[in-house]
């Protein structure tokens, strides 16, 4: 420790790598000089490498969990986990520039060993992989990591190619290989919540008539989408609750409806979606939304997740209000 309470700058050594080192040689020996090619600067979301980062902060700029952060450190002499820069109490916090470029090597080698990810990825493109296939193409070893990214990070990660409900009502998804190989190839860096997989959302078209009714297809390009079949999966899953009460239902005569929506319902999501902050930030606005609703309403049980996500929209999921509204409720109660 050096006199101003601070732990010196650790660089991992190649005997601190241990079992990863051959698959850095040979990443390195292929040109990909995951040691020294410094990736991980164009993926931060901050920039000034000696500010201090605790587990959180660099879960949300990089993407790794505390608890996988928490495994690398226990285990460092094999896996090279820096020190920490400081230590206070129970708290850890590294400098950007000692944590991410550790980052940046160890998914390199840890790519660079995967033969389940080659065997699951090779074989034809139009052949529909289950969700525990699609996870462990990606790295991990169960679905949780893939199932919270498609409910808390719109866009970040394809839409399943296709959705069956099972008779119990469970839902079972599917991508078509290429949808993965694809993405994977384009993969945004850690803590990159846009999705590389599709081009960037059209400006939102405002210079219509605010009350205007689009139907899906009209707003699906509006929001990012790039058919309104996809838009529908994204608002029946939860996706996107600002829409889940449409402003007008037309039926066909053939029985078919269709949902409406009003223009500026749209082209606020759209802008909403478009100015997307950090998941801190979005989870810090959702808590104080959900409190000021609960704090005002004459009765806390009319508080929905649809009032809430309507009125501040591009702020999560249906599952992100719902738990902050529980979070907020019981915050509440305990004061």
């Amino acid at each position: 420790m050096q006199a101003d309470g601070t732990h010196p700058m650790h660089t991992p050594t190649a005997a601190g790598y241990g079992d990863l080192l051959p698959s850095l040689r040979a990443a390195s020996s292929r040109g990909l000089s995951p040691l020294t090619t410094p990736s991980w600067r164009k993926t931060m979301t901050g920039t000034d490498e000696n500010e201090l980062l605790d587990a959180k902060q660099i879960h949300d700029e990089f993407g790794l969990s505390p608890s996988r952060l928490s495994e690398l450190y226990r285990d460092r002499a094999t896996t090279g986990c820096p020190e920490p820069d400081t230590i206070e109490g129970r708290r850890r916090r590294w400098k950007r520039g000692t944590i991410g470029p550790f980052l940046s090597a160890h998914r390199a080698a840890k790519t660079s060993q995967s033969p389940v990810r080659h065997s699951l990825l090779t074989g034809p493109r139009d052949q529909l992989m289950p969700t525990s296939e699609v996870a462990k193409a990606l790295g991990h070893k169960r679905t949780v990591t893939l199932l919270g990214w498609l409910q808390t990070r719109p866009d970040y990660f394809p839409e399943p190619d296709v959705v069956e409900t099972t008779e119990g009502g469970r839902l079972r998804r599917f991508w078509y290989r290429g949808t993965v190989a694809d993405w994977i190839a384009q993969r945004p860096g850690p803590g990159n919540t846009q999705s590389k997989s599709r081009p960037p959302a059209a400006a939102p078209v405002d210079d219509g008539d605010p009350e205007e009714l689009l139907d899906t297809k009209q707003a699906a390009p509006m929001l990012g989408y790039s058919s309104h079949l996809e838009l529908n999966r994204a608002i029946a899953r939860g996706v996107l609750p600002e829409l889940a009460r449409p402003d007008d239902v037309l039926r066909s005569d053939r029985g078919l409806t269709s949902n409406r929506y009003k223009r500026r319902r749209v082209v606020a999501l759209a802008r909403a979606r478009h100015q997307l902050p950090t998941s801190s930030e979005l989870a810090q606005r959702r808590m104080e939304a959900a409190v000021q609703a609960l704090r005002t309403a004459a009765d806390p049980d009319a508080v929905t997740v649809e009032a809430l996500a309507e009125s501040h929209p591009g702020h999560g999921s249906t599952l992100a209000w719902k738990k902050t509204i529980d979070e907020a409720r019981g915050t509440m109660q305990a004061g």
